[in-house]
């Protein structure tokens, strides 16, 4: 029978974490972290990639690198709105319509989703499909004057539009005129801040 000292050596010549079957639990452990640790960098230049290929209309390409990105990161609506036009520029409607979905679902608030899916809608005269999408970015609001000095197109705007558009079609007249009173004062804003940037990109 072992002393206490003889089981104290064999012990420390033979540490837990020295044997063989606790080395690969603990080496798949670390290299997960560091995948985790990376992952943002790695989905970075993954949607770069994309939208380098989407510039030279190479959307097999796009496809492919957004499904990698989704892969590592679910919830990145940027590579969700990618693959939508991906599916888009190549008459793929089906899998373009069910890519913004899932983006929405993703992110409720995605206004390119929720804009680019209703475009398909109105374009196909499926006005009524069209409308709650519209209706969203309406609801959200006109973006912010910085986020205009970014992206000059106005998704709000542009949601009124055809809004007034997709009321006239479906004959709800009062609907139509709602929106095209918020057009009014929404094109008056948006003059406006257009003017508010020009003046500071001059000084």
């Amino acid at each position: 029978m072992m002393s206490e000292d003889e089981k104290l050596e064999s012990m420390l010549a033979d540490p837990w974490l020295a044997k063989p079957r606790t080395r690969w639990p603990l080496s798949i452990v670390f290299v997960l972290l560091a995948i985790f640790a990376i992952k943002p960098v790695i989905v970075d230049r993954l949607i770069s990639r994309a939208e380098a290929y989407s510039s030279n209309n190479q959307f097999n390409n796009v496809e492919r690198e957004c499904q990698k990105a989704i892969f590592f990161d679910g919830g990145n609506i940027r590579a969700w709105n990618l693959l939508g036009n991906a599916y888009k520029s190549r008459g793929d409607i089906t899998n373009a319509v069910n890519t913004y979905l899932n983006a929405i679902n993703v992110n409720p608030a995605n206004k390119v989703a929720h804009f680019r899916v209703a475009m398909i809608f109105t374009l196909d005269k499926n006005y009524n499909r069209a409308i709650p999408h519209f209706e969203l970015i309406r609801i959200l609001g006109p973006e912010s004057p910085a986020a205009l000095a970014c992206d000059s197109f106005s998704y709000y705007h542009a949601s009124l539009e055809m809004l007034s558009l997709c009321y006239e079609k479906t004959g709800r007249t009062d609907k139509m005129n709602d929106i095209v009173k918020d057009l009014a004062r929404t094109y008056s804003a948006c003059q406006k801040d257009e003017d508010m940037l020009q003046i500071h990109n001059a000084k």
